[in-house]
């Protein structure tokens, strides 16, 4: 009895550390980057956010 008692706290020890750090994870996979580029509407090439002037078709672009 003593055995199975002690079996019973390890595993369910064991089940609460995976499972914290398995929601550890998730929440660290979810979180997304913020975008560093965007399109020109003009020519539809990637352009810097920061960016005033498509390096591409040199149009004007609006500020994001």
């Amino acid at each position: 009895v003593n055995t199975v008692i002690n079996f019973l706290i390890v595993a369910a020890a064991i089940f609460f550390l995976i499972r914290a750090i398995n929601k550890s994870k998730r929440e660290q996979e979810a979180a997304p980057a913020a975008p560093t580029t965007r399109e020109c509407p003009f020519c539809v090439s990637t352009v810097s956010l920061k960016a005033s002037r498509c390096p591409n078709c040199t149009s004007e672009l609006t500020p994001a």
